[in-house]
């Protein structure tokens, strides 16, 4: 009964064959390609102090999600979306596919844990409207989330009740965590027990799981750890001038190649390496672009 593909095929047939696109664009607001730059952009333009543990959070979230994958190992209900990648034009495929195609287990959704991971932060910690408002929006796209893994074939429905429930139980013992160390010490010592945390739940998930993706977790949660404790980034965000949006994209583009390096070699200990390094110059870069524009400017001005 928990893992039956008629209902998620039932569940995809509910809807007209086009939702498949909509059910596409609400899993991306779950997956890693948007969850991953939006917290590293909101860290790097946004408040430092309480950005930088939405890195950790985030990552402490993927951790749980691979190691508990991993032990269950639980097959994919094998529907697949409405309208399969292959009969769209290769420039729609290309963004498509990744959206409806996942070769890995079933349970829980990754997505869903990710998801709502992401987007209640987004409703406890912004300050975009009331917080009222924020948290109906919150709960709604995580739905939506929930409901698009089921619907393009991905996901049995229990996947992903589960991975919303693991989800926030995880964010109150996370967020009571850091709570508690920034009303004992202060915020940067509140980040840091978050990294710590991480880092522990990461290697646990290697040790259940014994994917080398919580392998890449576990060393990027020491690599934030290393860089916010020894190369910590300036308190003040960077503005939105091309030299900044240029810094940020730097960022962003190494961990995409990282990324695509570690996609095509499963060798644990190049996983946690790149992670390692990953993590370091996630939360190092604000620091170093600082020091590399001071002695830019230093220059010039020896030049003027």
């Amino acid at each position: 009964m928990w893992f039956d593909p008629a209902t998620v095929r039932t569940v995809r047939d509910a809807f007209p064959e086009w939702a498949a696109f909509v059910f596409a664009f609400f899993s991306y607001l779950g997956s890693v390609w948007f969850v991953a730059p939006a917290v590293v952009l909101a860290f790097y333009f946004g408040p430092r102090d309480r950005f930088a543990s939405w890195i950790g959070i985030v990552m402490g979230a993927y951790a749980i999600m691979v190691g508990t994958k991993g032990y269950f190992e639980v097959d994919r209900p094998g529907v697949g979306p409405a309208i399969a990648p292959e009969t769209l034009p290769v420039g729609i495929q290309h963004v498509y596919a990744p959206l409806v195609e996942v070769s890995s287990t079933s349970f829980p959704s990754g997505h869903a844990m990710a998801g709502t991971a992401i987007w209640t932060m987004l409703a406890l910690e912004t300050d975009v409207g009331t917080r009222r408002l924020r948290l109906a929006g919150g709960a709604v796209l995580i739905v939506a989330i929930a409901v698009s893994r089921i619907a393009v074939g991905l996901h049995y429905p229990i996947d992903v009740v589960a991975g919303v429930a693991v989800a926030l139980a995880y964010l109150v013992v996370i967020l009571w965590l850091r709570e508690r160390v920034r009303a004992e010490r202060d915020a940067r010592a509140a980040t840091e027990a978050v990294f710590v945390a991480v880092a522990a739940v990461s290697f646990a998930s290697f040790l259940v799981g014994g994917r080398v993706d919580a392998a890449a977790l576990f060393g990027g949660s020491l690599g934030c750890l290393l860089a916010w404790r020894y190369a910590p980034p300036p308190r003040e965000p960077w503005s939105f001038e091309p030299r900044r949006l240029g810094h940020g994209l730097l960022g962003i583009a190494a961990l995409a190649t990282g990324a695509a390096v570690i996609l095509v070699v499963e060798r644990t200990v190049v996983w946690f390496g790149l992670g390692l390094f990953a993590g370091a110059l996630t939360v190092g870069l604000p620091r170093i672009a600082e020091v590399a524009v001071g002695e830019a400017d230093a220059r010039a001005g020896v030049v003027d």
